[in-house]
């Protein structure tokens, strides 16, 4: 089954929001009262530290799982009070566009692997015509992580925040 991406309004700032905010938050779903899991979810409390690779590359990680995330509103725009711009700020709007990818490209549907060995992590998600995999190589090597997306609408590869923060337009 399709991961899910959820949010959590402890802001109290989604109710009174314009329809930018609901835009911007158009690939989360929005927690209620209601809401339940059948697995316990990953919950991501907390804005990360952009000195410090790790604290992304542990969001992006959970992004990649079969397991349902949640993100606080605080986790997703910080300290700031203008909530619209701060959505748009590279380290959130890459976390946004990782909620899109979770929930539209198709690899979604199919199966979830993962192995990790002296050569880093490596997350797929597969089904017969579409790809999504994650590598994490080993940080002596350099690099931080390559994310592929491979489908119909062709193939598309990622190696950083910055490049997951730009818009993301016809990768399902």
């Amino acid at each position: 089954m399709r991961p899910v991406t959820y949010v959590y309004d402890d802001l109290g700032t989604i109710d009174a929001a314009s329809g930018m905010l609901q835009l911007q938050l158009r690939d989360v779903v929005v927690m209620t009262p209601e809401t339940a899991f059948d697995d316990e979810p990953i919950v991501l409390d907390a804005m990360p530290s952009t000195d410090h690779g790790d604290d992304f590359m542990d969001r992006l990680i959970a992004m990649m799982t079969d397991l349902p995330v949640v993100f606080t509103m605080s986790a997703l725009v910080g300290e700031r009070t203008d909530t619209e711009a701060a959505l748009r700020e590279p380290l959130s709007k890459a976390t946004l566009n990782l909620a899109g990818l979770r929930r539209f490209h198709g690899a979604f549907d199919g199966s979830y692997e993962w192995d990790s060995d002296d050569n880093g992590l490596l997350v797929e998600w597969t089904n017969d015509t579409q790809l999504v995999r994650l590598h994490v190589p080993d940080p002596r090597e350099g690099t931080d992580f390559v994310l592929v997306a491979k489908g119909p609408a062709g193939d598309f590869q990622w190696h950083s925040i910055a490049d997951l923060a730009a818009d993301f337009e016809n990768i399902d």
